[in-house]
Order: structure tokens, then C-alpha cells, then sequence
């Protein structure tokens, strides 16, 4: 009798072990999933970010060669023509506008 109920526990500890293995193997194939997609994600917002990086740093050099000394006046006159309409009292502008 003793032999019987060894040998019925003994079948079931193979079939624990497969499922729990089968249950790491599907944890782990579902982990490495989710990664590659968060890396995808990751990816994509590094290359707008460094997208994004470029064009402040172009901005930036931009304003620093407009702060110095040797272009300030000419960044104050182009401010002044383009955005407020000025211009020397002495000068004349012509406007073009197209006809139909």
C-alpha cells in the first residue's frame, strides 16, 4: 500500500515542476516583451529630445552672436524694421504689391 501513494506522489512532482517552469519561461517571454516595447518607446523620445536639443542649441547660438557687442546694434535695427516698422528718417521704403 505504501508503494501506491509514493509512486502517485512522485508523478505529480514532475507535473509541479513542468508548470512551474512553463509559468517562468511565459513570465519571462512576457518581460521581454514589455522591454523591447518600453525600449522602442525610449528610442523614439531620445530622438525627439535630441531633435529637439539641436534646435536649442542652434537657438542659443543664434542669441549669443545677437548679444555680443559687434551685432547688438544690428540685432536692435533688425528688431526695429521687422517687428516694430521703423526705419531712419532719411530713408525711403517702397512697398510692392502685386497685382492681379
Amino acid at each position: 500500500m505504501l508503494s501506491k501513494q509514493k509512486s502517485g506522489r512522485s508523478s505529480k512532482l514532475p507535473f509541479i515542476f513542468a508548470f512551474a517552469a512553463f509559468v517562468a519561461l511565459a513570465y519571462a517571454v512576457f518581460s521581454l516583451i514589455t522591454m523591447q516595447v518600453e525600449i522602442a518607446q525610449k528610442s523614439a523620445e531620445y530622438e525627439r529630445l535630441s531633435d529637439r536639443l539641436y534646435e536649442l542649441k542652434t537657438e542659443n547660438e543664434m542669441l549669443e552672436r545677437y548679444t555680443s557687442e559687434e551685432y547688438k546694434m544690428g540685432y536692435v535695427e533688425e528688431i526695429a524694421r521687422d517687428q516694430l516698422d521703423y526705419s531712419y528718417s532719411d530713408e525711403k521704403i517702397y512697398y510692392f504689391i502685386p497685382s492681379n
